[in-house]
C-alpha cells in the first residue's frame, strides 16, 4: 500500500526541494531536489539511501534527527551538505517533519533549501572585506616605509655640511629597516604567528631615538632620552615592529610641535612590565578625540590617515602589551606604552 500512495500532491508544486523518506529510504522526491542534486533525466533516486547523498559528517546527527521526527516531533532547519550525483558538495539548509501514514507509519517529510547562492555571496564577501584589510594595512606599511625615507633624507641632507662616517651607518640601517616592512608586505598574504624573540628594548628605543635625529634637528626639537640605569631589560618583541611604533610616536609628537619644542622619553619597569613614556609639549588631543585615537583612517593632525598609530596599537596589542594617551589641549600630550618583561605576563598599566 505504501509503494502505491501516492505523494506528490504534496510535495510536487512546493518552490522548496523535498523528500519523503522511510528509514532513511527516499520513497519520494520533488523535481526541485532531484535538479539540486544535479540527477540527469532518466536517474532514478527513489530508493536510494539519503545518506548516500548526505556528507559522512552530518550522518550521526541526521540519525538523531530522524528518531526525533518518528517519536512525532518537528526538527528545524540546520546547515549541512548533501553530495551530489557528480560527487560535488551543495551547501544546504534541511528541517524535517513527521508525516503520518494512512497504515498508522511515520515517514519523514524532508525540506531542503540550497544555501549554495548564499554561501557564494558570503565568500565573497569575506573575500571583499580581506581584500580591504589588506589595502588598509598595505597603506599603512607604505606609511611606515615614510619614517625611515624621512630620515635619511635628513641625514643626507646633513652629512652635505657636515661629513660624518655615522650617518653613512644610519642610512645603512633605515635602507634595512624599509626591506624589512616590504618583506612584512609580502609575508601579509601567507598569515601565521609571528615569532617573538629576546629583545633588549633599551636597544630599540635607542635607535628609534637617533632615527628620528634628523627630522626632529631639522624642527629645531630637543629629544631627550632619560634612560634607564640597567644596560639590558629584555622583552619578547619583534624589533623592527616596536621600533616602527616608537618612530610613529615620536614622529606624531614632533608634528604636534608648532615652534620650539621638547620631547622626553622615560623608562621604567617593575617586576612584571616595562613602561615606556613619550611627552611632547605640542598642540594637545582634544578630549573628546581621545577614544578615537588608533582607529583607522583617524587622525587629529590636517594631514594624515591615522594609519600609523592604527598600526602601532596593533602591533603592541600582539605583543600582549598596551598603550594608554593622556593629553590636554595647548600644554601636550603624553604616550605610555606598557610591555610585559620577558617569561612574564603582562599586568594593566598603572595609570
Amino acid at each position: 500500500m505504501i509503494k502505491d500512495f501516492d505523494f506528490s500532491h504534496l510535495i510536487d508544486n512546493s518552490l522548496d526541494a523535498k523528500a519523503i523518506l522511510r528509514s532513511g529510504i527516499i520513497l519520494y522526491a520533488n523535481q526541485r531536489f532531484t535538479d539540486l542534486l544535479g540527477f540527469p533525466q532518466g536517474e532514478v533516486i527513489i530508493g536510494c539511501d539519503i545518506f548516500h547523498y548526505t556528507h559522512p559528517d552530518y550522518h550521526e546527527i541526521g540519525l538523531v534527527r530522524r528518531t526525533c521526527v518518528v517519536n512525532g516531533d518537528v526538527v528545524p532547519f540546520i546547515e549541512q551538505k548533501l553530495i551530489g550525483f557528480d560527487g560535488r558538495m551543495i551547501d544546504v539548509e534541511v528541517m524535517a517533519a513527521p508525516l503520518l501514514h494512512s497504515s498508522g507509519e511515520i515517514f519523514v517529510h524532508a525540506i531542503f533549501r540550497d544555501l549554495s547562492g548564499i554561501k557564494k555571496k558570503e565568500e565573497l564577501l569575506r573575500q571583499s572585506e580581506k581584500l580591504s584589510l589588506i589595502g588598509e594595512l598595505a597603506s599603512g606599511i607604505v606609511h611606515e616605509i615614510r619614517n625611515p625615507l624621512t630620515a635619511m633624507k635628513g641625514f643626507l641632507q646633513l652629512m652635505k655640511s657636515y661629513p660624518n662616517p655615522e650617518y653613512v651607518d644610519i642610512v645603512l640601517k633605515e635602507l634595512n629597516q624599509i626591506e624589512e616592512i616590504a618583506n612584512e608586505l609580502l609575508q601579509f598574504s601567507k598569515p601565521g604567528e609571528r615569532r617573538l624573540t629576546r629583545q633588549n628594548i633599551l636597544e630599540i628605543v635607542r635607535e628609534a631615538v637617533n632615527f628620528s635625529g634628523a627630522e626632529s634637528f631639522k624642527r629645531k626639537i630637543k629629544v631627550e632620552l632619560h634612560d634607564h640605569p640597567q644596560r639590558e631589560i629584555e622583552i619578547l618583541g619583534n624589533k623592527t615592529q616596536l621600533k616602527q611604533v616608537l618612530l610613529n610616536i615620536i614622529k606624531n609628537s614632533i608634528d604636534a610641535i608648532k615652534n620650539d619644542g621638547k620631547i622626553n622619553i622615560h623608562i621604567s619597569k617593575d617586576q612584571q612590565n616595562v613602561y615606556i613614556h613619550i611627552s611632547d609639549n605640542g598642540v594637545g588631543i582634544p578630549k573628546e578625540q581621545l577614544s578615537k585615537i588608533g582607529q583607522s583612517f583617524f587622525t587629529s593632525k590636517e594631514k594624515g590617515t591615522g594609519l600609523g598609530l592604527m598600526v602601532s596599537f596593533n602591533i603592541i596589542k600582539n605583543h600582549n602589551g598596551s598603550i594608554h594617551i593622556d593629553s590636554e589641549e595647548n600644554h601636550g600630550t603624553t604616550f605610555k606604552i606598557s610591555l610585559p618583561l620577558a617569561n612574564k605576563e603582562a599586568l594593566p598599566l598603572s595609570y
